[in-house]
């Protein structure tokens, strides 16, 4: 009974958390610019995954407009408007990944140790996620290069953290999601692809942005799966 209750818990996390992704999304594609000013840091397309890893005073200005650019105000304020809304985002998604843990520990899938990890991660993604939001914000309204460095600096610590503790528990999740009978497993080869594309930063920092493309159906399949019943156990393999 314990365990049936537990499981049906984590599926309302992750329906709830799922929902608001979903939502927020939508809200942030509308809202954020769909294209640098004149040109993002090289080897990104998306311009808000090119300002959270821009490295350069240059970069910043590539995607916002130089100083006296007359498409900079309106890329900073729909920019500022998306990174306020994310405010709202770094709750939901963090939330999934705890759904996500709690019904893998729920279904006993992964041992206790590694279940207090994947609620762990979710913290690391939410508070690097504010950091780096409060570091955006900053850097939006700075024209002057040589006030830039520091902020640019904070900036890359917190995404880094937030990034990699999105990919790490994508990692982790899907070494025990392939234990799952059903169609449900095949999100693991998804979830460990882009673990694999977001560690791969370390040597090609693009690989953050790749990565992030395969954890959207992953997402999507694990969101689905949550509207089966808590009482429609897959067998273990």
């Amino acid at each position: 009974m314990a365990a049936g209750r537990d499981e049906r818990r984590a599926l309302w996390i992750l329906r709830a958390a799922g929902t608001a992704v979903i939502l927020l999304s939508a809200i942030l594609l509308a809202v954020l610019p769909a294209a640098p000013v004149s040109e993002n840091v090289p080897g990104f397309s998306m311009p808000v995954v090119g300002f959270e890893l821009a490295g350069r005073p240059e970069h910043v200005f590539g995607i916002l407009g130089d100083p006296g650019d007359p498409a900079r105000g309106e890329a900073v304020r729909r920019m500022d408007l998306g990174n306020r809304i994310d405010f709202f985002y770094l709750l939901a998604y963090p939330a999934f990944y705890v759904g996500l843990g709690l019904f893998l520990r729920a279904r006993q899938r992964v041992p206790r140790g590694v279940a207090t990890l994947l609620l762990v991660l979710p913290l690391a993604m939410a508070v690097g996620d504010a950091l780096e939001n409060r570091e955006l914000l900053l850097l939006s309204q700075l024209t002057d290069t040589g006030s830039m460095g520091v902020p640019l600096e904070r900036l890359r610590t917190f995404t880094l953290i937030k990034w990699y503790a999105i990919y790490g528990a994508s990692g982790i999740a899907a070494l025990y999601i392939w234990r799952e009978a059903g169609w449900w497993r095949w999100s693991a080869v998804l979830f460990a692809a882009a673990a694999l594309l977001g560690f791969s930063s370390v040597v090609y920092l693009p690989g953050i942005e790749h990565g992030s493309l395969l954890l959207v159906p992953a997402w999507i399949m694990t969101y689905v799966r949550s509207f089966r019943s808590a009482q429609e156990r897959a067998k273990a393999p």
